[in-house]
């Protein structure tokens, strides 16, 4: 017999309702069962039988499901109602399958996140991010301008983002009235140049 099957006597049964009430011979809490998890299906059960059960836990519903059978002397074999018993044998295969393919999956991903950090250039002076996190010529920018002998001028450009160098909108922020001088809350000067 299986060894998490338990023996217990059938104390209360309602035969209108189909369900019962199983006192488990270890002494602990009486348990509800209902008719339909109580074997055989054709023998109408009588208080004071004994009866081996098994607890399982419904995943879904996150409450314990009994399911029990009358002893009557024949060999017991109680199964989960939540598994098929045509194939249990390739559920539980599968499910050990799955498990390995997901530990499997969470290495690779752990892997290329190793390779993508040790790949990124990080230096003393501060990390540089990708092209297009900050506008073009951005001293933030890997493609960055270097500009240090231009000529500006005010033009019709009145945001921070339409620069295109430190030294630019360093310019149209000291000399160009009605420029936004912030983005958000952000100096336009701390967009473009490193501090």
């Amino acid at each position: 017999m299986d060894i998490r099957t338990k023996r217990g006597t059938l104390v209360r049964w309602n035969n209108e309702q189909r369900v019962g009430f199983i006192a488990p011979d270890d002494g602990s809490d009486e348990l509800r069962i209902l008719g339909a998890n109580l074997l055989p299906y054709e023998h109408t059960p009588q208080e004071g039988q004994a009866v081996v059960y098994r607890q399982w836990k419904d995943r879904l519903r996150g409450i314990k499901v009994i399911k029990g059978e009358i002893d009557l002397g024949h060999p017991i074999k109680l199964t989960s109602p939540f598994d098929n018993p045509i194939n249990s044998i390739g559920i539980d295969t599968i499910s050990w399958q799955l498990k390995v393919g997901l530990v499997v999956c969470a290495l690779v991903l752990a892997s290329l996140l190793y390779l993508l950090m040790i790949n990124y250039e990080l230096s003393a002076d501060g990390t540089q991010p990708p092209a297009g996190l900050f506008p073009a010529g951005s001293e933030h920018y890997i493609g960055k301008q270097i500009l240090p002998n231009a000529n500006f001028s005010c033009d019709t450009r009145k945001q921070c983002l339409q620069m295109t160098s430190c030294q630019e909108a360093q310019y149209f922020v000291q000399h160009c009235p009605g420029f936004e001088k912030m983005v958000g809350e952000m100096p336009c000067e701390k967009l473009w140049c490193k501090m």
